[in-house]
């Protein structure tokens, strides 16, 4: 009997949706015994956030604050032999609640000397989100073994515009009618199974050497050149944008109201504004700077830490 914990948070649904599609073979096989452990913070996140809420958690979670969690269900001395960590980047960063697990005592038990698979659900920008937990599972002792990632395919303008509907609204279908629903797509659900059929042959072999490669011939990682530019972007100054609001005020202060509200407008005003510039750059980019572009592509694909 192979033993596999599932660490996961989730808000709307959309993360659990994909989840359960890519573990259903894992799920169907009497060989495989899963876990499943909803990551659960003691003051819970709000869904549909208000403007002020969505915009007030980044400071935190690009520093790397961590949120007091409830307790754990999983057998701490139980030997796993994988274990799935499923996340959703805010910000381009590990949300909150799941680096807050892993900045917990539990995750130093359940991690240590553990291959892991990490599923990532969100809007379109991850890279910076998933080095981030590159970095935390190396200092874990953990093996990181696999990533699959489900995004919504939209145009970034497009997605940027359904994304705010639906985290601030609470919608969930055509925005005014005309804006396509937000999220992972159905087709992309309906494909998930297949990245567990590779999973479940590599957890029964307990060798995942190849896992990845085969991931990604498979289509679970698909990396798109004018995000991974605008992410470049966007990690050297999240930082000081979350320095800038931090100096008013810890989480929630009136003090610093003021600074949120004016990120609240900067972001998706840059956004809007450098985008097509950016995307139009990296159309140029292959011809400029080929090579360094497919070595980026290629480094993002795998699972090594530079």
């Amino acid at each position: 009997m192979k033993n596999v914990l599932v660490v996961y948070f989730t808000q709307t649904g959309q993360l659990s949706s994909a989840l359960k599609a890519t573990l259903k073979p894992l799920e169907n096989d009497p060989g495989v015994n899963l876990h499943y452990e909803l990551v659960k913070p003691k003051k819970a996140y709000p869904y549909p956030w208000s403007y002020m809420e969505f915009f007030d958690v980044f400071p935190e979670n690009v520093h790397a604050i961590p949120c007091e969690l409830e307790p754990f269900s999983a057998d701490l001395h139980k030997d796993y032999d994988l274990v799935v960590v499923a996340y959703q980047p805010w910000f381009l960063s590990v949300c909150v609640p799941i680096n807050s697990f892993l900045m917990s005592g539990d995750a130093k038990v359940l991690l240590n000397g553990k291959p892991v698979v990490t599923v990532i659900a969100c809007r379109n920008m991850w890279l910076n989100g998933q080095e981030k937990m590159k970095k935390k599972l190396l200092e874990l002792n953990a093996n990181l073994v696999g990533n699959i990632t489900f995004v919504d395919k939209s145009p970034n303008l497009i997605s940027l515009i359904t994304v705010l509907a639906f985290v601030l609204g609470g919608v969930k279908d055509k925005f005014l009618g005309i804006f396509p629903k937000y999220g992972v797509k159905e087709s992309d659900l309906e494909k998930a199974p297949s990245y567990g059929n590779i999973l479940i042959d590599h957890l029964k072999s307990n060798n995942y050497n190849t896992l990845q490669e085969e991931l990604v011939k498979d289509g679970a990682v698909v990396i798109r050149p004018n995000l991974m530019i605008m992410e470049g972007r966007g990690k050297v100054l999240f930082p000081l944008y979350a320095n800038y609001i931090s100096k008013k005020g810890a989480s929630g202060s009136k003090s610093r109201r003021t600074r949120v509200r004016i990120f609240g407008i900067v972001l998706p005003t840059a956004i809007l504004i450098l985008s097509p510039i950016i995307t139009i750059a990296s159309r140029l980019a292959p011809l400029i700077a080929s090579k360094k572009m497919k070595k980026e592509v290629i480094y993002y694909s795998q699972n090594s830490l530079r």
